[in-house]
């Protein structure tokens, strides 16, 4: 029994192991993975870790930011960069948590663009806005705004008289080109008030001048110059050599003129000068002194050796203004910057506007110059938030002011002190981008891109607080010749001597490091 029974185990056993034998495997299920997916995060990756060395790159080789921040940065962002590349690129991960490094991704791409196209954008404006030494002069054929002539072909054989101003090349340059217009025959003369006479007593058919000499005529003889109408432009290119100098603005005092042009047209062109500012600032004691010279102050023009306004000086370019101021004050004006005055209003409301203590209430006309009284821009006496059109009309009155154009200089003063401390607040850092587009084409400057960047760069990493000084000077009212206008009397100021003298004093005090010694100018006279 116990022998039968062993058996038919041991056969039944063997029959199990059988069928454990002859029974299938079943193969072990691998998770599959998306080749797909497998290849974008890949590509992400690779973009991410090319675009960063790249931003980097960038930055380091034009030094945009200090080392000492430039190396904690860099250490977090690749970090951050390692980080996800690894996330992504790992084959067991659920799915949305690298969606989540794949944003985070794309956030850093778009940080680093961001960097890039600012940067760069930065860069090209300050080489659009290095003085590169050309001119393009524009010339006027005008006609009184009844003449039966409308176009330069109707007066074949007629007579024209041109405005002589010892601009000899850049005036033949002009006739030169006038004559392949048409036949004509020209007479010369030295004066505009002459020029202007023999139009409106019919011995001149037309009348050729330099454009900046037409806004000489609206303000000295607006009976006459209203009556004119332009009818040809001729435009005539030539170059002159910038000013140079070999100063480190970062270490060393400089004097920067501001020179601006209440025009519109090309900034390089040769125009008057309505305001003129002198910036001397000293980046070791953190000084800025400004210096605004009225545009009617009676001064020798430096080539010309004439008695003239300040701002006829600009007819004869950005030049002729510097070395006359610097021949007034005993200064080496080191650059210029060149704006035209209404690209002002741009600036100011790309900045979101400025605040300004404004001394008296006034109105005055819009930026089209409209006199239709809904037009017109008024603000009242005390701190305001002015935005472009408002900053503008503040900047341009001088009627309604006890000491006119002087005051006029004080208020110019105080619009670009706003300027200056919002261009260099922190939170204008974000409308870098506006405030380039708003002078773009509007200002030109002798300061080399590489001096303009290390200024810049050296002041953003600072932050200082500036201390502001400012002096208008002052003069006497009068009526005296002036060149420009070939030796006719003309409105001026006279200058003060005291005040010259002092403005010297201050601008040695900036440059030695002294605290400056206010001045109070005096009353304007008429006389």
């Amino acid at each position: 029994m116990n022998n039968y029974s062993e058996r038919a185990m041991r056969s039944k056993s063997n029959k199990v192991v059988k069928k454990v034998k002859e029974e299938p495997t079943k193969p072990v299920k691998k998770k599959k993975v998306n080749k797909q997916h497998l290849l974008f995060y890949k590509l992400v990756s690779f973009i991410l870790i090319i675009l960063t060395v790249f931003t980097f790159g960038v930055v380091i080789y034009n030094d945009f930011f200090d080392w000492k921040y430039l190396t904690l940065v860099g250490i977090v962002v690749f970090a951050i960069v390692f980080v996800i590349v690894k996330i992504l690129n790992k084959r067991r991960l659920r799915s949305w948590i690298k969606n989540i490094f794949t944003v985070l991704a794309f956030i850093l791409q778009i940080f680093e663009i961001l960097v890039l196209v600012y940067g760069m954008t930065f860069l090209n404006f300050l080489s659009t806005i290095t003085d590169t030494g050309f001119r393009v002069e524009s010339f006027g054929l005008y006609v009184l705004d009844d003449s039966i002539y409308k176009e330069p072909e109707d007066i074949i054989d007629g007579y024209v008289y041109y405005l002589n101003t010892n601009e000899t090349k850049t005036t033949n340059d002009a006739l030169d080109k006038l004559s392949k217009k048409f036949k004509y025959t020209d007479i010369s003369s030295d004066s505009l008030k002459e020029l202007l006479d023999k139009l409106t007593n019919k011995d001149a058919d037309a009348i050729f001048m330099n454009k900046s000499y037409y806004d000489i005529a609206l303000e000295e003889y607006p009976e006459i110059a209203q009556k004119l109408k332009l009818i040809y432009t001729v435009e005539v290119t030539d170059t002159v050599q910038t000013l140079k100098t070999d100063k480190d603005i970062t270490k060393e005092t400089f004097t920067v003129y501001i020179s601006g042009i209440d025009t519109s047209g090309n900034v390089a062109s040769s125009a008057r000068s309505d305001v003129n500012i002198l910036l001397t600032i000293n980046p070791n004691t953190n000084q800025i002194l400004m210096v605004s010279t009225p545009r009617d102050y009676y001064i020798t023009l430096a080539s010309k050796g004439k008695k003239d306004k300040l701002t006829h000086a600009g007819i004869y370019g950005v030049e002729e203004s510097v070395k006359t101021l610097n021949n007034l004050y005993d200064v080496n004006i080191d650059y210029y910057v060149r704006i035209n005055f209404t690209s002002f209003m741009k600036i100011v409301n790309s900045l979101g506007g400025i605040e300004v203590n404004v001394p008296k209430s006034f109105c005055e006309q819009n930026s089209k110059r409209s006199f239709e009284e809904e037009d017109l821009i008024c603000l009242n006496k005390g701190k305001q938030h002015l935005n472009g059109e408002q900053a503008l009309a503040f900047a341009r009155h001088r009627k309604t002011l006890a000491e006119g154009d002087k005051t006029r200089g004080s208020n110019q003063m105080l619009v670009l002190e706003a300027i200056i401390k919002k261009t260099l607040s922190l939170d204008s850092i974000t409308k870098i981008n506006s405030i380039i587009k708003s002078l773009e084409g509007r200002v030109i400057t002798n300061m080399s891109t590489e001096d303009m960047y290390k200024f810049a760069k050296k002041e953003m990493k600072k932050n200082p607080n500036f201390v502001y000084s400012n002096i208008s000077v002052n003069g006497t009212s009068a009526t005296r010749p002036c060149f420009a206008v070939g030796g006719a009397n003309a409105s001026v100021m006279l200058q003060d001597e005291d005040a010259v003298e002092h403005v010297k004093k201050m601008i040695d005090e900036v440059y030695e490091g002294k605290e400056v010694t206010p001045y109070e100018p005096t009353t304007t006279k008429k006389q």
